[in-house]
């Protein structure tokens, strides 16, 4: 099998190297590269490569390929590849557009062929692990979920406030996480901010409620999700995938053990896996544009 990367920016040179040990690993027989800026394409001299999506995709050794271009590509990559009989993974968000999320959904059907969503939190195993303590009813009810998704962007990158807007760079994490692990997905939205680097949200879930804070912004790098149960609470680092549960009556902590995994790779072995089986596991092209069309909700109320 042959699996082709586009865009090898911040995030898809990370996946690159996944792929690259996948080869080596023999999992997969070789890699293909695409990506428009020449000086990071170089770098990947020793595969094949390409700085044009067009073509690339239509080279007939590609099986599939992951998406790793600016958001406002995604559609066009996606069903570009499609139309030319290629399996898709998709990085968050799926699309900016719900309207075309689910034309790519009828495309990927029409031609039979695998289209995945990249939310990486579902293949983390301290999200797992949290779902499953969740689906056995170890926190009683949920009354509460708070998320800080918080870090600071250097100058040098300040071209992302203006390129991308927040709630679609960091939201579809939050929100798929509450969707694994609880199954449920936003009924009301309160919003509040005054600029796009940084975003306030109260989501009504109906029986529990979440609080969001987004940031650029913070000087302090934050992944953290916090419960607050009827029975017990918990707090998980959701990059170090450290759990911590805490009791409600007796206030005594417990470090859960958690063996943290490689959610890149995860991520890859499971489309690899989907297109050989021809099944769907964690990440299908449903949730992916079923979060889109929550994030596009959410922004009505901002607008």
């Amino acid at each position: 099998m042959n699996i082709g990367i586009i865009g090898v920016g911040n995030w898809g040179n990370r996946v690159a190297k996944e792929y690259i040990e996948l080869k080596k690993e023999k999992i997969i027989d070789d890699i293909f590269i695409c990506e428009k800026n020449q000086e990071l394409l170089e770098k990947y001299s020793n595969f094949h490569t390409s700085s044009n999506y067009k073509e690339f995709l239509k080279n007939k050794l590609l099986d599939g390929v992951h998406v790793c271009a600016p958001n406002e590509l995604h559609y066009e990559i996606a069903k570009t590849a499609i139309l030319n009989n290629k399996h898709v993974l998709i990085e968050k968000p799926f699309t900016i557009n719900s309207n075309e999320a689910y034309k790519l959904i009828e495309l990927s059907s029409e031609y039979g062929l695998i289209l995945q969503v990249g939310h990486i939190y579902r293949f983390a195993n301290v999200i797992r692990l949290l779902k499953k303590l969740i689906e056995q009813n170890h926190f009683g009810d949920i009354k509460c979920l708070t998320f800080k998704w918080t870090n600071f962007v250097s100058p040098s990158q300040e071209n992302i406030f203006y390129t991308v807007d927040i709630i679609w760079d960091l939201l579809p994490h939050i929100l798929d996480i509450i969707h694994f692990t609880t199954d449920k997905h936003p009924i009301k939205t309160d919003i509040y901010r005054k600029q796009k680097q940084m975003t306030f949200l109260n989501l009504d879930y109906g029986s529990f409620i979440a609080n969001v804070e987004l940031s650029w912004i913070t000087p302090e790098r934050k992944r953290e999700l916090n419960l607050i149960g009827s029975k017990r609470s918990a707090k998980v680092e959701c990059v170090k995938q450290k759990l911590y549960v805490f009791e409600n009556e007796t206030k005594k902590e417990t470090e859960w053990n958690v063996e943290s995994n490689n959610t890149i790779k995860e991520e890859s072995l499971n489309f690899i896996s989907s297109i050989k089986n021809k099944k769907m596991p964690y990440n299908s092209h449903i949730i992916g544009a079923r979060t889109v069309d929550v994030i596009e909700n959410i922004l009505e109320v901002v607008n």
